[in-house]
């Protein structure tokens, strides 16, 4: 009995661990449900908000007549009052507060205008460093004592005279010379030279001993030699080939005064004329009465059959045709 009254005593309702529950189903009710006879009352309708229009954008900080009366209309904000201010002056934007250099119209940071519209502006350019001019027109620093520009041409000689920027001209054209057309007309020249001293077709040795080298020779009147030669254009050929030394006095003056001066003149120009004719028809009399005119029924043959004169006259004329192009591409 005592033992059972102890282990009552330790099972006592005091202790929450062991406490009994008076009621078994009572942990594990659940709260009623409202009667489907109570009538529930409807929540308010929530009206929906109007929608909130953009605001128009403001025009961006200048004066307001800038932009005409449109923008005014839609409720741009209107720029800060501007100051008074006389060019020279270091001017603090009204607007934003920055710094500008003296003379500026607007601010270099929000645009904001410094100086009352109409009032004179002058931006100072920065000086020229020592030993150097700047330019009137481009502002470019030159060296000191150039007498053009080296960016636009400006005449600052005539600047520093006191002459308006508006009348200085640009710096003259300087004539340079040519190499690669009068080089190609001297090598033309020296080929027709070397041909001429060759020996030729339509007769025995070369054009100088038929001119020459024999004692009835024609000498320079080339025009008799055509006696011992027949068909026409046999005739031509030779009419072009026997006066090789005027052609070669025509080639060296057309190619020295090409180096001094690259744009041909208009006596330089008829000379190219009268050369580039020549060589062309050197070398077209050339296909005409040696290549198929000769003797030879193959390659072989044909090859057999033409003179030194006539290859190097082919030869040098085409040179002379390509540095005649050249010069003319100089005008």
């Amino acid at each position: 009995m005592q033992n059972d009254e102890r282990e009552d005593r330790d099972l006592a309702p005091d202790d929450p661990d062991h406490r009994q529950p008076s009621d078994p189903g009572a942990e594990f009710e659940t709260p009623a449900w409202p009667s489907q006879d109570v009538p529930v009352e409807p929540e308010p309708p929530v009206e929906p908000e109007p929608p909130v229009e953009p605001e128009a954008p403001a025009p961006p900080p200048a004066e307001v007549e800038a932009y005409g009366t449109e923008a005014a209309a839609v409720g741009a904000v209107p720029a800060h009052s501007v100051p008074a201010t006389e060019p020279g002056e270091s001017t603090r934007c009204p607007r934003c507060g920055t710094e500008n250099r003296p003379g500026i119209a607007f601010c270099s940071n929000c645009g904001q205008r410094l100086v009352a519209a109409g009032a004179p502006t002058t931006v100072a350019r920065p000086a020229a460093p020592e030993g150097t001019q700047a330019c009137p027109r481009c502002g470019t620093h030159n060296r000191a004592g150039v007498a053009f520009c080296q960016n636009c041409g400006a005449n600052l000689q005539a600047a520093a005279a006191g002459v308006p920027v508006d009348e200085i001209g640009p710096a003259p054209r300087v004539a340079h010379g040519a190499l690669l057309g009068p080089v190609v007309l001297l090598v033309g020249a020296i080929g027709i030279a070397l041909a001429w001293l060759l020996p030729f077709a339509l007769g025995t040795g070369s054009l100088y001993d038929r001119a020459f080298g024999d004692p009835t020779g024609y000498g320079i009147a080339f025009w008799s030699g055509y006696g011992g030669i027949s068909g026409l254009t046999s005739q031509a050929y030779f009419g072009f080939a026997a006066p090789a030394p005027l052609l070669v006095l025509l080639l060296v003056g057309l190619a020295v005064p090409g180096v001094v001066r690259a744009q041909p003149g208009t006596a330089q120009m008829a000379g190219l004329v009268i050369a580039l004719l020549w060589a062309a028809g050197l070398v077209l009399l050339f296909v005409v009465v040696e290549v198929f005119g000769g003797g030879g029924s193959d390659l072989i043959g044909i090859l057999r059959e033409l003179s030194p004169a006539g290859i190097i006259f082919a030869l040098a004329g085409l040179i002379v045709v390509i540095g005649c192009i050249t010069r003319f591409g100089r005008s």
